[in-house]
């Protein structure tokens, strides 16, 4: 009822655009409803974050974009400083549940802001759509190799049994390669960084599913914090819309993660292969715009 309102107000005063992109012309009355919208909007996409660890920008963005009227960099912006929240208050739950190694996280920070400066610096010198083409080869092959363990093997995910001890020179180093290898992909292809490092912990490193997951949000803390700061200092946060977002989406992203937290780990993990099959689909066949 509340977006048939904006609509009608959108015709009644041939304003074009997205649907709620008028605000700043609203009555009162109206803008209340838009950012009950914008609350419920943080609200739905959070569940997601919350219940595959992932930051959830690749969403966010374009919703911001196409139906809040957002300009695209002030909606990276944005999307950073609604994350940084989001992410605290969802890994701190994850933790508390027992499905957290903050010297993983830590190590995997570390490389992962190493990683994402050559990555940026990369994707200027490399073909945007090979590298897509070839990240999507990638998210389809690691996808279905989720999909095979959570649903097509005797092992459940259950369980983790690290191949390397965190805490020594081996492990240590490993783990930050890892954070790294994840960095230059984020940084390179634009993409977060948990749709690529949970299947990396589950995969290389074997930790389980749902410590995966924990581990993932409390590295997008630092990374989005840094993000949002930067973005800020360029006008490129709009802190009005924001706010809502993060309330919907903190809420969101707690109800996502009792879920996770009471869901069988090889359902997640096979709908984490499904999104990543998804994910590698559309950066596959998608043609980047000039």
């Amino acid at each position: 009822m509340s977006l048939f309102i904006l609509v009608s107000y959108n015709r009644q005063n041939n304003k074009r655009g997205a649907i709620l992109n008028t605000y700043k012309q609203l009555p009162n009355s109206l803008k209340l409803v838009k950012y009950s919208i914008i609350l419920i909007i943080g609200f739905f996409i959070s569940i997601l974050s919350g219940l595959l660890g992932i930051g959830g920008g690749s969403i966010m963005v374009p919703v911001m974009v196409y139906l809040i009227g957002i300009e695209q960099h002030k909606a990276h912006g944005t999307s950073l400083a609604v994350m940084s929240p989001v992410a605290l208050f969802t890994a701190i739950y994850y933790a508390n549940h027992g499905h957290m190694d903050w010297i993983v996280a830590l190590e995997l920070t570390i490389g992962g802001v190493v990683g994402a400066g050559f990555g940026a610096n990369l994707c200027t010198k490399l073909s945007a759509q090979n590298l897509r083409k070839i990240f999507g080869i990638v998210l389809l092959l690691v996808g279905i190799k989720m999909l095979f363990d959570a649903f097509g093997s005797s092992t459940s995910v259950h369980e983790t049994r690290m191949i390397f001890e965190p805490t020594s020179l081996i492990g240590i180093a490993a783990i930050i390669l890892i954070g790294v290898l994840t960095g230059i992909l984020s940084g390179l292809l634009g993409v977060g960084g948990g749709i690529v490092m949970v299947p990396a912990m589950v995969i290389l490193l074997g930790i389980s599913q749902k410590m995966a997951q924990g581990i993932s949000l409390a590295v997008i803390i630092p990374v989005s914090i840094s993000g949002a700061m930067m973005h800020a200092k360029n006008g490129n946060v709009d802190f009005s819309t924001g706010i809502w977002l993060a309330i919907g989406g903190i809420l969101g992203a707690l109800l996502g993660a009792h879920i996770a937290i009471g869901l069988n780990p090889n359902y997640l993990c096979g709908a984490f292969g499904i999104l990543m099959i998804v994910m590698g689909a559309i950066s596959y066949f998608n043609k980047p715009k000039n």
